[in-house]
């Protein structure tokens, strides 16, 4: 069932600039530690960092929260299958508020 669509696009370049200014605060407050070891190590780390962050906003805008309502990036983290397919893990709260939003029976 689809509860929601979202989009996001950005800059790369945009990505870069706070990297280059914030570092590893930024990296901390937006990215779990997993995210940031497995991103860290590529060449192209600055647009696996922008792919992840970018994933997070289309995300909540799906959820229809925004990061606000409890919801923080950390919440979601983006991971890959063997194959390379992206899939989103999501924190206890998320999953909570996707339950609020998705109860069977009841069409919205």
């Amino acid at each position: 069932m689809i509860l929601g669509i979202g989009i996001d696009l950005l800059k790369v370049s945009r990505i870069k600039k706070i990297l280059d200014k914030y570092g590893y605060t930024f990296l901390s407050k937006v990215f779990t530690e997993n995210e940031i070891k497995r991103n860290s190590k590529f060449i192209s780390k600055v647009n696996k960092f922008a792919k992840c962050y970018a994933s997070k906003e289309a995300f909540v805008k799906a959820l229809g929260t925004g990061f606000k309502e409890g919801v923080s990036y950390k919440d979601i983290s983006l991971n890959n299958l063997n194959t390379g397919q992206p899939f989103l893990s999501l924190s206890r709260s998320i999953k909570e508020e996707l339950k609020k939003k998705h109860q069977p029976g009841i069409n919205q």
